[in-house]
């Protein structure tokens, strides 16, 4: 399959990218950003597998995309994936590869809005790929992470640049969680998120509102 090397190994589907394109763009989503592959987040796909050991854990991959996330998850013999978007269309070519490759029993898509906790938390790993382009939807995504994660889980977060909002940690300190970054040397800043063992939390500050599509992953 087309992507990050890890899943070259995969089939496949056929899928009608066309139809799918054409059903956002009536839905209003003129700018679908599940419509292609974002770097940083294929190459934390790529790279997961030595960052951690996925052997019977619960990942879930937000803000999925195509899935490549939780399919490298899957891959790395994880227990359960949970494929999470605001949009059903991505949603469609996640099934579709699940299916042909035998994987739907160990895995499940949902709609999703940041801001509400993931289904059937708390998960091992939280994956998230190219998801802090957005400044003003930081808060609705931090609410989720804090809301999903198992006492002892984890979030990894990949984003292309040298250099990420300063008030991320500051964002992610209200809600109880610790924020550390690294450079990789594949090009991308990881971003490692956990909860506070204390999980004592400061007023959230409000970036914008969890209905809002704009601020849904």
């Amino acid at each position: 399959m087309r992507g990050p090397a890890c899943l070259a190994p995969l089939r496949e589907p056929a899928f009608a990218w066309d139809r799918a394109l054409a059903a956002a763009a009536a839905d209003g989503d003129q700018r679908p950003t599940w419509a292609y592959a974002w770097p940083a987040g294929d190459r934390l796909a790529q790279d997961l597998a030595q960052l951690i050991d996925c052997r019977g854990l619960r990942v879930a991959d937000l803000g999925c995309g195509r899935g490549h996330g939780g399919l490298a998850a899957l891959c790395a013999g994880c227990a359960r994936a949970l494929f999470a978007d605001a949009s059903p269309h991505p949603l469609g070519w996640v099934d579709a590869v699940l299916l042909a490759n035998g994987m739907e029993h160990r895995a499940e898509t949902r709609l999703h809005r940041w801001g509400t906790p993931l289904p059937l938390g708390g998960w091992d790993l939280i994956y998230g790929g190219d998801i802090l382009y957005r400044p003003e939807c930081f808060a609705a995504l931090l609410d989720t992470l804090a809301d999903s994660l198992a006492p002892t889980g984890r979030a990894l977060l990949a984003d292309p640049r040298l250099e990420l909002e300063p008030d991320l940690m500051q964002l992610a300190a209200a809600r109880g969680l610790e924020w550390h970054t690294t450079r990789q040397a594949t090009g991308y800043t990881l971003v490692r998120v956990r909860l506070r063992p204390s999980r004592d939390r400061y007023p959230r500050i409000a970036a914008c509102d969890s209905r809002d599509r704009d601020c849904a992953g």
